[in-house]
């Protein structure tokens, strides 16, 4: 079965735009869940209990072997928790700081990968190699 690279970047484009909107879905009732946990709590939540609670999801994904045994996640607790937290409190400063963060990284990337791309006909190869045989000093290099 052949597959052009039209037919292959648009079948991953698909897959990447379903990926995208499974993961908006995901937060979206992640989110809502939160806020109704928070809402229907009959404690407070407070800096401290949303630490303790991603202390204790990061040790339970370290014995599971999705994280390094040796990997430290103190750097990575504290950025859980206070993100969390601002979320929680309805910081909206701080959210609109990390999308702003997020896109001007993503242009950046975009920035930086951007070029073109030139795919070689499929007879390129014999086509060197018979100027080659003509007596032609050129070099193939594969």
């Amino acid at each position: 079965m052949q597959v052009s690279i039209e037919q292959l970047l648009s079948g991953l484009m698909s897959k990447l735009e379903t990926m995208e909107a499974s993961l908006d879905d995901i937060r979206l009732k992640n989110n809502v869940l939160l806020r109704l946990i928070k809402e229907m709590s009959n404690k407070e939540i407070t800096l401290t209990t949303i630490q303790l609670a991603v202390k204790e999801e990061l040790k339970i994904t370290k014995e599971a072997g999705l994280i390094e045994e040796d990997q430290d996640t103190s750097i990575t607790e504290k950025r859980i928790t206070d993100s969390i937290y601002k979320w929680l409190e309805g910081d909206v400063s701080d959210i609109k700081e990390q999308v702003n963060e997020y896109r001007k990284k993503l242009e950046e990337a975009q920035r930086q990968h951007s070029g073109n791309i030139d795919i070689a006909p499929p007879n390129f190869v014999d086509t060197l190699g018979n100027q080659n045989k003509k007596g032609k000093d050129g070099k193939i290099i594969l």
